[in-house]
């Protein structure tokens, strides 16, 4: 067998006398053949020859010896660094496709595919090779050529690299590197090989539709983090390249394919991609919304319209989100429009406990500011703020009513849950159902949900210092506070200075505060003309009072006292 180092006349050189440097986005499968034709040696020889102890017998083993950075296999075939940087290099497509894999929690089996689809009319140029793109299940057709892959030698039907016959011996990469299967014969024999001219295999051009929607999805995958506009809303290309390829693969997965297999015909995934275009292209996001329903039903795992299966693994992409949500809003219940916050322009999916900033920038639409931190209870008061919500009043019921429903936009947490975490009565959340009911009979539910949604993006820009949720939890023990109070100021505290205190230091109000604090619904409008002097009289008790409380608590409670939005 001939060597890569011997050379005539008696030198013999440390790396190969013939450089073959890898093409740009050239396969490692491909450089290997190129390598192997140049030296006139099997490419299974240019693998031993780069040092590899154990015989290669397999397609993936070929491909991870040769990417590998742990060995000096590529080194000791004359590529410098830039040369292995270049072998090793994924394609744009190829790393789009990754990380959807990887946050949508999709299956990376394709990434271990060892077959190819080829283009013939790529392998028929000056230089042919086999791209790194060919062998990625969601390049469907040739962007430069506008004609439908092939997955198969017209001749033998062989996918090419599915068998590892091709490392046995040098082959032009335009040939086909399979055997044939001869005829039944009752002596073993080694089979012939096929050969076949790949360049004159027959091809069938792609419709418009198909190459437009091909070179979109490979348009999107090189600048993943530019924003551009779709179907009338502002979304990263990537949002964009995950979106389209969640409308693609929803009909091969209904069929019972494989989420992505180089086995689907190349035709059925371009005619997937093209069937994107009906959404992607409409002109407004009501359009898309009503195309979108022709690919995904509202009860569809990819941009389902329900909170249930808005909770279901894996994460929801938020451009098809927005319009499965939007083309649905009205008919939604009043929980479901708080939990989407579907009186933003947009609605949105709510986020997972725990997710990264890194990941809600893909999650969450540009518009949605992924940005700013998520809600919390924490921000939330018992009572919501005085004049933050027009014409709502001074009714601690009715500011109780919007502080909770405030609590529970964007948020998937049972209405139970948050009563308890405002400090509520255990029932209170009942008559929210019934005051929800006659605000949504009245015609005033829209606005009144528009307002909340201007209310928590301003707290999500201007978060609040203070921590009401500990407060509460602090504020528990009547007994403490009485004490800071005692501390701050010897002698006995009348009972409308502690009342006072409790409803600034937890953002309460008396309604709600426990006994003896809590004051009666007869009481009430004598208590809220009353608390103006009560302030002015203990102010500076108040303030030492809680200097105390900072002090002493091993809970973050934040300062001031007492805070209002800005």
């Amino acid at each position: 067998m001939a060597s890569l180092r011997g050379i005539p006349g008696g030198y013999d050189l440390d790396t190969p006398p013939i450089h073959v440097a890898p093409i740009p986005a050239e396969s490692p499968v491909s450089w290997l053949r190129r390598t192997a034709v140049r030296y006139q040696i099997s490419p299974r020889d240019v693998l031993r020859e780069g040092g590899a102890v154990r015989q290669i017998t397999s397609t993936r083993a070929a491909i991870t010896r040769t990417l590998s950075p742990h060995n000096g296999f590529t080194t000791r075939l004359g590529l410098s660094d830039d040369d292995q940087a270049t072998l090793r290099a994924p394609t744009p497509l190829g790393t789009a496709l990754r990380a959807y894999a990887r946050l949508y929690q999709r299956p990376d089996d394709w990434e271990a595919a060892t077959t190819s689809r080829y283009c013939p009319a790529c392998l028929a140029g000056t230089e042919p090779y086999w791209a790194k793109d060919w062998a990625n299940p969601l390049l469907a057709l040739c962007p430069d050529h506008d004609v439908l892959l092939l997955d198969r030698c017209p001749v033998c039907d062989a996918a090419p690299y599915a068998s590892p016959t091709w490392l046995a011996a040098p082959i032009e990469p335009w040939r086909c590197a399979a055997r044939t299967t001869p005829a039944h014969s009752p002596r073993r024999q080694v089979r012939p090989w096929c050969s076949q001219d790949l360049r004159t295999a027959p091809t069938q051009h792609a419709t418009p539709a198909q190459s437009r929607a091909q070179r979109l999805l490979l348009d999107l995958a090189r600048r993943p983090d530019e924003t551009f506009e779709v179907c009338g809303i502002t979304a990263t290309r990537r949002i964009a390249f995950d979106a389209m390829v969640e409308l693609t693969t929803g009909p091969l997965h209904s069929r019972g394919a494989g989420f992505l297999d180089l086995a689907e015909p190349p035709d059925e995934i371009a005619t997937a991609l093209a069937d994107t275009l009906d959404v992607l292209d409409a002109t407004s996001p009501d359009r898309a919304g009503h195309h979108l329903q022709g690919l995904l039903l509202p009860t569809s795992r990819k941009a389902p319209g329900t909170i249930a299966a808005a909770l279901t693994p894996p994460p929801k992409n938020p451009l098809l989100g927005a319009l499965q949500l939007d083309h649905h809003r009205h008919a939604m219940t009043a929980t479901s429009q708080l939990t989407f916050r579907t009186s933003a322009h947009h609605a949105q999916y709510p986020l997972q406990a725990g997710q990264s900033p890194a990941t809600r920038r893909h999650l969450q639409l540009p518009e949605h500011r992924p940005d700013l931190p998520i809600p919390s209870a924490a921000w939330i008061p018992q009572v919501l703020w005085p004049g933050t919500v027009p014409d709502l009043g001074e009714d601690p019921i009715a500011r109780a009513e919007v502080a909770l429903l405030l609590a529970h936009l964007g948020t998937t947490r049972p209405w139970s849950i948050l009563t308890v975490e405002l400090g509520l009565p255990h029932a209170f959340h009942a008559k929210i159902v019934a005051r929800t009911r006659a605000r949504r009979s009245d015609g005033t539910w829209p606005q009144l949900l528009t307002k909340l949604d201007h209310v928590l993006e301003h707290l999500r820009a201007n978060p609040p210092w203070i921590d009401y949720r500990n407060r509460r939890v602090l504020a528990d023990d009547l007994d403490l506070l009485d004490q800071a109070l005692t501390t701050a100021h010897p002698g006995p505290t009348r009972i409308d200075a502690r009342r006072r205190f409790w409803e600034l230091f937890t953002g309460g109000d008396a309604t709600y505060a426990p006994e003896p604090l809590n004051i009666s619904a007869d009481q009430y409008p004598h208590w809220a003309q009353q608390r103006g002097d009560t302030d002015a009289a203990y102010t500076e008790q108040f303030d030492a009072a809680f200097q105390i409380l900072d002090r002493s608590s091993p809970l973050r409670l934040g300062k001031p006292l007492t805070w209002r939005p800005p």
